[in-house]
């Protein structure tokens, strides 16, 4: 009996509301990440076995008389812009673009979000026009110059990428802060500190490493050459980065420990969610292989936590009785998983392969099977955009546009305080 009772006493330390159920939160919410560790694992097998592990191949499947080389471009590339990322764009347009209550409320967010994809075309054209205007006055651009609106666009997109991310772990933990009840103000403010110094201060461990200026696909930023009195400028940020990060881990554990000396159930669900995320951006962000592969690593897991959302947000809201002639479209989309997943996957086909890339091929004269990988590669941070040639740029950057609009309008319809349609439909 007395084993018992104290058995008893430790499953009650913990409040273990879940968003859906405890099956299915474990493992589409906080399991997914296991895919990003997944990634981790084959990057650093293809380090310990292969010589280039960037271009090696494990080995060449056969189908047929087709050869498909195993490589990292392949297995973790492709693989999550064809199969996750793409289709996962096409949740949002489903969950917006198709719902008649969507054009009403936000016809103006929807309508703009179409701008988005002329940003990186304009940015990289810039420096193109800035030089025909300045050429008749001698001026002339070097081929750096001319290049930086491609690299300063990239820094910006994988920067708001990485943010977007972020910020769609944030809205799962305040989700899973609101299920179990843990909105006591101060507890609050420490999940906010200490949820945006773990996944942002190791961007300046990354940012200020001895081999970011070497990997694949960053821009050489020259921090690791600046030094002030004979001290590296970069090993002091290195340094005071993780020191950030341990005080911040050693503070968050001490506070637990603290609420449950008190008799305070700890929010279960939102501590393993926390567990299984911010070990893998440690790890991504620490080592040169995994951080050319970062936005595979760290986004696989988004791209599946958001389509089991969506899913769940187009069951509660098209498939009631009374909304399924009200919807049309976005009901029928949402009728089967199967017609849901099916339509993003030919939403990818489309993107990526469909008949208007034969029509580009025979009209624009390009090699769009490399360029098209060179422009996965470029969303996935791979390709060094100031190595591609203009055309490459082009189509990558329009390729872009897709994620953009995506992360505009993902910060418009997910807000759980504020939109009460929203709130109710996730149950909140």
């Amino acid at each position: 009996m007395a084993v018992h009772a104290a058995t008893t006493e430790r499953r009650s330390a913990f409040s273990v509301q879940w968003i859906i159920d405890k099956r299915s939160d474990l493992i589409w919410y906080i399991g997914s990440a296991l895919v990003g560790w997944l990634y981790v694992g084959i990057i650093l097998l293809a380090v310990a076995v292969l010589e280039n592990p960037l271009t090696d191949a494990f080995g060449v499947l056969r189908l047929g008389g087709i050869e498909i080389p195993l490589t990292l471009q392949l297995l973790v590339n492709a693989s999550w812009a064809f199969l996750l990322d793409a289709p996962h764009l096409w949740s949002t347009l489903a969950r917006t673009f198709f719902d008649p209550d969507e054009w009403k409320v936000r016809r103006r967010e929807m309508l703009f979000s179409l701008v988005w994809f002329l940003v990186a075309p304009a940015c990289i054209l810039l420096p193109y026009l800035a030089g025909a205007l300045l050429a008749p006055f001698g001026v002339t651009f070097s081929p750096f110059v001319l290049g930086l609106g491609a690299m300063l666009f990239t820094i910006f997109f994988r920067l708001w990428a990485y943010y977007h991310v972020i910020r769609q772990h944030w809205g799962f933990l305040i989700l899973y802060k609101r299920k179990n009840g843990d909105m006591e103000p101060l507890g609050y403010r420490i999940d906010t500190w200490f949820f945006n110094l773990a996944f942002y201060a190791p961007l300046l461990m990354l940012l200020t490493a001895p081999f970011f200026d070497t990997t694949p696909g960053m821009p050489a930023l020259g921090i690791s050459t600046l030094a002030l009195g004979g001290v590296s400028v970069a090993a002091v940020l290195h340094g005071f980065a993780w020191t950030v990060v341990a005080g911040s881990l050693l503070f968050y554990l001490g506070y637990q420990v603290y609420l449950w000396r008190r008799g305070q159930k700890l929010n279960g669900p939102k501590l393993l969610f926390l567990s299984m995320l911010i070990p893998l951006h440690l790890v991504a962000l620490n080592h040169p292989y995994l951080a050319a592969l970062l936005v595979p690593i760290v986004t696989v897991g988004h791209n599946i936590q958001y389509h089991r959302i969506v899913w769940m947000y187009g069951q509660n809201k098209y498939q009631a009785p009374e909304a399924r002639s009200r919807f049309g479209a976005a009901a029928a989309i949402f009728s089967r998983f199967w017609i849901y997943f099916g339509i993003g996957l030919l939403f990818t086909f489309a993107l990526y392969r469909g008949p208007w890339i034969d029509w580009l091929k025979t009209t624009v004269g390009m090699n769009l099977d490399q360029s098209i990988f060179l422009g996965v590669g470029m969303m996935a941070g791979l390709a060094d955009p100031t190595r591609l040639n203009l055309g490459q740029q082009l189509f990558g950057g329009l390729l872009l546009g897709w994620a953009m609009q995506h992360y505009y309008l993902d910060s418009k319809i997910w807000r759980v305080r504020t939109d009460k349609a929203v709130a109710k439909q996730l149950q909140v």
